[in-house]
């Protein structure tokens, strides 16, 4: 008897949830774009990188650390910003996730209704990165929104997903790309220095 009221919980919380998604993607396609000076640019003449990702566990964001680790020693990019999202609440974050340094995370407690961050982001939003790139394959609302608002002078993104529009340079990864595969094509891309 107590599976009937726990199974409607769940397709009720579930049906709020696409009605949270909904709104948020026709609220970001509302949006206005961003007045912006773009620029192109490589990781060999880039001062400032911006890096969005979604925390999905501790290996992954050693992934992504590595990658950092990998911009600042073998290109000298002297700024390289990280924000990831944690798809949960604060209290949840893990120990890896309390390093403030470089890496900043929002968590869906700072998020509005509809998805939107209004929390902990403006600082990297207001930030005017040479490259911004979002690791997320563009299917996350809250971070399509930040990566809307960006001032960034190149965006960097995956073709066929909701940043597209917003991207000056599209990687073409098929289907389900790993984090690997993202990363090492970033690296053939934008460490060669004749594409500005």
């Amino acid at each position: 008897m107590e599976i009937l009221p726990r199974l409607c919980k769940f397709v009720k919380m579930k049906f709020i949830e696409k009605i949270k998604l909904s709104v948020g993607r026709r609220a970001l396609g509302k949006s206005p774009d961003v007045q912006r000076n773009r620029r192109g640019s490589n990781f060999h003449d880039a001062v400032s990188v911006g890096i969005l990702y979604v925390d999905n566990d501790e290996r992954y964001f050693n992934k992504i650390r590595a990658f950092h680790k990998y911009l600042k020693e073998k290109f000298g990019v002297k700024h390289v910003n990280c924000l990831g999202f944690f798809n949960d609440n604060a209290k949840n974050l893990s120990i890896w996730q309390s390093q403030k340094l470089e890496f900043e995370y929002f968590t869906k407690d700072d998020l509005n209704w509809y998805l939107r961050p209004v929390q902990n982001v403006s600082n990297f939003i207001k930030q005017d990165f040479d490259i911004l790139i979002d690791l997320t394959q563009g299917e996350h609302i809250p971070i399509n929104f930040i990566f809307k608002e960006s001032k960034a002078k190149m965006k960097v993104g995956l073709s066929e997903s909701l940043t597209s529009v917003q991207s000056d340079l599209l990687l073409n990864l098929g289907e389900n790309p790993t984090i690997e595969q993202y990363l090492q094509n970033l690296d053939v891309y934008l460490s060669n220095p004749l594409i500005k």
